[in-house]
């Protein structure tokens, strides 16, 4: 009796342990024509990632509507587990984000569209020269530097 409690006890950890590991749905909002927000999508999918994108020419008032920083902006919003995530931001750093959850973050930024980021950097190329900003409503600060 005591081998079926441990078998159906570990049975139990390996589903609990499955369900943490499963990467969060993510809702993201992008123009119609730009080729770079879709990569990046591709990049979290292959990371295991559900992708769901909302094609919209007007993709600032999206931005407003989830209170978006004016200076943070970039070429696509998304939308992970309540946080916002604005352009070319690395996975690594989405996954830290979740993981970490910093009190006050309300998400992170790549400003602009970083030449050498997810879904703009050749296939490849190391991904650089670019700084992924966190924000709160008190301001923001450099949460990695690639």
């Amino acid at each position: 009796m005591k081998s079926v409690n441990k078998i159906v006890l570990s049975v139990s950890l390996l589903f609990t342990s499955l369900s943490y590991a499963a990467k969060f749905d993510v809702e993201m909002y992008k123009s119609p024509q730009c080729g770079c927000c879709t990569e990046w999508a591709e990049i979290l999918e292959a990371k295991g990632y559900q992708v769901e994108i909302h094609e919209q020419n007007q993709w600032n008032d999206v931005k407003q509507k989830f209170g978006m920083p004016a200076k943070m902006t970039s070429c696509h919003t998304a939308i992970i587990d309540g946080y916002l995530i604005e352009g070319h931001v690395p996975e690594r750093e989405i996954a830290r984000l979740l993981k970490e959850r910093p009190e006050g973050v309300k998400g992170l930024a790549a400003p602009g569209m970083p030449m050498h980021s997810p879904g703009m950097a050749r296939e490849g190329e190391a991904y650089r020269d670019f700084d992924v900003i966190a924000f709160t409503d008190e301001g923001s600060f450099v949460y990695a530097s690639y």
